[in-house]
Order: C-alpha cells, then structure tokens, then sequence
C-alpha cells in the first residue's frame, strides 16, 4: 500500500479532486448524503504515545505486504502492536494474472506465532464483477479454510498506465459487492479499503454498509464524514522489527449488538 499515494496523486491529476491520502486541512466535496452511520470519533480524543496514535479502545495495528521484506514479528509484537493486516495477493497492473504475495505464508506464521490478531487484504485490479468474483476465489483457495481474526479486505486501485487506469467509476461498487459477496458465502467477514475520494466519490458506501470499512486518511485525526472501523492514518510509521516505512492502523472494535 506504500504505491497508495503515487496513485491517489495521479487521481488527483486525472479528476481534479482532493485525494483523501494526501495531508491537508481541506476535505473533498462530498456529493450524496448517504443514509449510513457517521463519523462520531472525537478529535480531541487522539492522542500520540510512543510514537504512535491512540484512541481510548482503539487497538494498534500495521498492515503489510512483501514490500516489507522480512519482518520481526516479534519485536513488533513487543512494542505494542496488536494487529496486522497482511496482503494476501494482487492482480497484475497489465496483464491481470493472480499472485499471491511471496511473504504472505510466512508472514501468516509468524504474525499469528507472536500473537497478533490477523487479517488480511487482496490488492484488485478487477474490470468485472467477474473479474471481482474471481479474486474472491483465488483469496479463499489460498486461504485454504484458514481461520482469521479480522476481514478479508477488499482494495481496488486506479493505476496509471495499468490496466486500470481512468477505470474509477462507481462501477467499483458492483466489483466490491462481488468480492464481498464470496467472501462472506465462505464464512469470512468482508470488507472494503478505500481513501477520502474513492469513499465519496467512487464507491456507493451505502450499497456495502454490510461490509468492515477501512479508510486511508493521512491526518492527525479523521475528518471523513462517514463511519469506519479500521483507520489507516500513516503510510510512514516507524515500528521494531519492521526496516523501513509502514503503515499503521488503528482499529475501532464494535460493540456485538444483541
């Protein structure tokens, strides 16, 4: 997800709009006031410890992928981490061939060995509920009955000069819809990964509220105007036993309703 902002620039580029990864006091348009929960999170209630944020009963999380190289989950694990969302795949920017990501295995085994609570996201490059539908499958063969903690992610992405590039429409919805669909069929919770401009602009919240959403906002609070669970709020954390840069989440538990 490190390639999030690169793309979430180009859209800017393409739409003139406000990219919601990017850091800035502005917010984009929002064109439909959709009938689904809102952002109740109080800002003032973020705060930053030992370099990361809090929120009270938020737990902390990073999601990564083989770009991450190897990691040492137990060092993450001991400065506090609670949870990683792990990629398990990707369809190719050209061609479209499924792939599962070469650490995944092993970051399975050794996130889950240190203790973490896991999930885990697809990256999507799909043109079709088809398309959308089989990464669905190709995720749950791969999964192989696994268990999981948290969601299976669904995470579609405009790339430039991809086979998905000038391809974000709220077609999108319908290929999340797929996904989700096979996703919860198999016994697994779904859900979606999106940033400020695709959640007002792209998908239809509305049409997935049956779904766990992940926002990607770049902000020492969140500003989007509808609610979500997951909270991806840096693609440059700093975390032991992780070299380089990764993103850091904060996960909003719900509470079971009766």
């Amino acid at each position: 997800m490190k390639r999030f902002l690169l793309r979430a620039l180009t859209i800017l580029l393409l739409l003139g709009a406000l990219a919601g990864c990017q850091r800035t006091t502005e917010e984009p348009e929002m064109p439909t006031r959709l009938n689904i929960p809102i952002n109740t999170y109080s800002a003032q209630d973020f705060t930053e410890s030992d370099g990361f944020l809090r929120y009270p009963g938020a737990l902390l999380g990073v999601d990564v992928s083989s770009h991450q190289e190897q990691i040492d989950w137990e060092k993450v694990r001991a400065q506090g981490v609670d949870f990683a969302v792990l990629q398990l795949g990707y369809r190719g920017f050209t061609e479209g061939g499924l792939n599962v990501d070469e650490r995944f295995l092993e970051n399975l085994d050794a996130a889950r060995g240190a203790g973490l609570q896991i999930g885990v996201y697809f990256f999507s490059q799909a043109l079709t509920v088809q398309e959308a539908q089989e990464e669905a499958d190709f995720v749950l063969r791969t999964l192989n009955h696994c268990p999981l903690e948290l969601p299976v992610f669904f995470d579609w992405e405009e790339v430039a000069e991809g086979r998905t590039a000038q391809k974000a429409t709220t077609e999108v919805t319908a290929f999340a819809r797929a996904f989700c669909d096979r996703i919860l069929a198999a016994g697994y919770t779904p859900g979606v990964y999106y940033n400020q401009l695709y959640g007002y602009s792209v998908l239809r919240l509305d049409e997935l509220d049956d779904t766990v959403f992940w926002l990607a906002e770049y902000n020492p609070s969140p500003s989007f105007y509808y609610d979500f669970e997951f909270w991806q709020y840096t693609s440059h954390g700093a975390v032991d036993g992780i070299d380089g840069r990764v993103d850091v989440n904060l996960w909003f538990p719900k509470e079971e309703s009766d």
